[in-house]
């Protein structure tokens, strides 16, 4: 098998079409077109079919492309070792992470490997924690960090933070006037949080009945920015963990309380994909991002 042919089909996979797959890899889309093809004609089966925004794997390909992406890295991992590149690893190395610590975790984490280990390409995919754990266990992405919020292991991840969870609002509002909140105080509160489904409102769905609680969600967003907006905006309250909190609503205009009686804690981990063998790139990557991560 052509491992060019491989390559091109994850390439258009991951881009979502044949002219940014090109782009991407600075080669003509004819080029890519005729490799898809020929892999297509070895393998018996068609791997996309067209959208009107580009191509989808098709049921065969998506079935076929977790292996072909560990093939790759297994290529890759293989190529790097005989030239001995241990000590200068290479590669591009997919990394999966919640809004939360997107931004204090890639600025640091770029400009780190910039540093130490140039040859090395990050790919930043930013959601929640359930997306983002569903691409670490198809193998979209081969290192995750996210957060779960019950006690307990996660397989193949380990702990690198816990914080507790905070109310967060509008200066002034009548719900924040103490430094702690006891969850009971939440009932009625008109809320903004994450997209369902969400760990987060799950369980605090779960204590809201334990307690006997109405929670009043009137705005679902998709990333930390928008429920920051709906707080400063539309005098909404959210939950988001303390350091946000401390780094990114600690303004004149905000107010925050911790949630007590019970108390929701945020714990963080970091994952590494089974898929496809761990490159040396990805390793280097999984070191910088702990030490980031456990502020060292």
């Amino acid at each position: 098998m052509d491992l060019k042919g491989v390559r091109a089909f994850c390439s258009v996979a991951h881009g979502g079409s044949f002219s940014r797959a090109a782009a991407a890899d600075g080669v003509a889309q004819s080029v890519l077109s005729r490799q898809v093809s020929a892999l297509e004609q070895e393998l018996g089966g068609r791997l996309f079919h067209r959208t009107g925004r580009g191509v989808k794997p098709t049921e065969f390909g998506e079935a076929l492309l977790p292996r072909a992406r560990a093939l790759l890295a297994e290529a890759d991992q293989l190529a790097a070792e005989a030239r001995g590149e241990s000590s200068s690893p290479a590669g591009s190395v997919d990394l999966g992470i919640v809004p939360g610590w997107a931004q204090p975790l890639v600025s640091a984490l770029t400009a780190r490997i910039l540093a130490t280990h140039p040859r090395i390409r990050l790919r930043v995919h930013e959601a929640y924690s359930g997306q983002i754990e569903a691409w670490i266990a198809n193998g979209r992405v081969e290192i995750a960090v996210f957060n779960r919020y019950r006690r307990g292991v996660v397989r193949g991840a380990e702990l690198v933070s816990r914080c507790d969870m905070m109310l967060v609002g509008p200066r002034g509002h009548s719900a924040l006037k103490r430094r702690e909140i006891p969850f009971r105080a939440l009932d009625g509160v008109a809320l903004c949080g994450p997209v369902h489904p969400s760990s987060l409102t799950a369980v605090m769905g779960e204590v809201a009945a334990r307690h006997d609680v109405t929670l009043n969600f009137v705005l679902e967003g998709s990333s930390s920015s928008i429920l920051r907006e709906a707080v400063l905006r539309c005098g909404l309250c959210t939950i988001f963990p303390r350091p946000y909190v401390e780094r990114e609503m600690s303004g004149p205009g905000f107010a925050s309380a911790r949630i007590v009686k019970p108390s929701i804690e945020q714990s963080t981990w970091l994952g590494v994909g089974t898929h496809r063998p761990v490159t040396v790139a990805a390793r280097t990557v999984v070191r910088v991002a702990r030490e980031i991560l456990r502020g060292r």
